[in-house]
């Protein structure tokens, strides 16, 4: 399933992706042959020591833009460290359903492709996430430099989260946008100011409510795909009413027995939240995950930065 973002003023518009399904700015369609790039492909091989043992992190750079690699590889190390840190889990157990899929060659690759115009199925997207295989044989995350130029990682980091969290898509999407900021905060993972607002830009908390808010749980961006922004903004918010409620000891717990789901649907999730702490979660998260009107979060939570920063 493809799904369409509209932009956003006055920031560098970004692509939030999962394995299997697929967020996109639609760019303007035109002839993929008149626009290939002239510029001769530099591929790099970075080897990365994590807990579980090594990792190529393989970067293919089609681009002018040639100091990305370094830059991109840098943020990927930083942010891998910090989930392995932060979550108790290793890269490689937590991608190992990902990898499970794969031929062999292609285990325990992490593959970035940065081209002047990323296509799929003839139109120009802007970027898409296919680690799993599930778009095509070309494995990786594809991207174009304006939406991951130096100094704004917040899709690089956001679909290298998805090595981690895929399914349910609310709960996915919500996690792989806020964690670089709490991690940031926790001092796990290094982002200068630059950075994180590129990180929070990417939340879309000034998306205005719609005339028809559906629960997340419903994934209301295949009714509409204007509607994207808005399934992200309530996503990442969920996170911080679910950080909020858990302390940040029970959401790592929490992140931890949701890595190592081998499945999940919104009914487990519920059931690991009550594992963690018995509370009414139905309640907590209507109107946010659930169908019913808002009951303890009103839907103008956290859309202040005074707010989030006291988390």
């Amino acid at each position: 399933m493809i799904f369409f973002r509209k932009p956003k003023v006055g920031q560098i518009l970004g692509i939030l992706g999962i394995c299997f399904i697929l967020t996109i700015f639609v760019l303007p369609t035109f002839s993929q042959a008149n626009k290939k790039s002239q510029t001769k492909s530099v591929q790099s091989n970075f080897p990365l020591i994590l807990r579980g043992g090594e990792v190529q992190v393989v970067i293919r750079n089609e681009t002018s833009e040639k100091d990305w690699n370094q830059y991109a590889f840098e943020k990927t190390k930083g942010l891998l460290d910090a989930y392995e840190s932060f979550i108790g889990v290793s890269f490689h157990q937590a991608a190992a359903p990902i990898y499970k899929s794969l031929p062999e060659p292609e285990k325990n690759k992490v593959k970035l492709i940065l081209k002047e115009a990323v296509f799929l199925n003839g139109t120009r997207i802007g970027g898409y996430n296919n680690v799993s295989g599930d778009l095509g044989k070309d494995l990786g995350i594809f991207m174009e430099p304006g939406i991951v130029p130096r100094g704004y990682p917040a899709l690089l980091l956001h679909e290298l989260g998805h090595f981690y969290f895929t399914e349910p898509s609310w709960l996915s999407e919500g996690i792989v946008s806020f964690l670089p900021y709490l991690l940031t905060k926790k001092g796990t993972l290094k982002l200068d100011s630059e950075e994180l607002s590129a990180v929070m830009d990417e939340w879309s908390l000034e998306e205005a409510r719609p005339p028809k808010d559906l629960p997340l749980s419903q994934d209301f961006r295949t009714l509409d795909p204007s509607l994207g922004l808005w399934f992200y903004s309530k996503a990442v918010r969920t996170q911080m009413i679910l950080y909020k409620e858990l302390g940040n000891a029970g959401y790592k717990s929490f992140l931890k027995q949701v890595t190592l789901a081998e499945t999940l649907n919104t009914e487990g999730v519920f059931k690991i939240l009550n594992k963690i702490q018995k509370k009414n979660w139905d309640h907590i998260l209507q109107g946010w995950v659930l169908a019913g009107p808002y009951a303890v979060y009103p839907v103008n939570s956290f859309l202040q930065l005074k707010e989030i920063d006291k988390l």
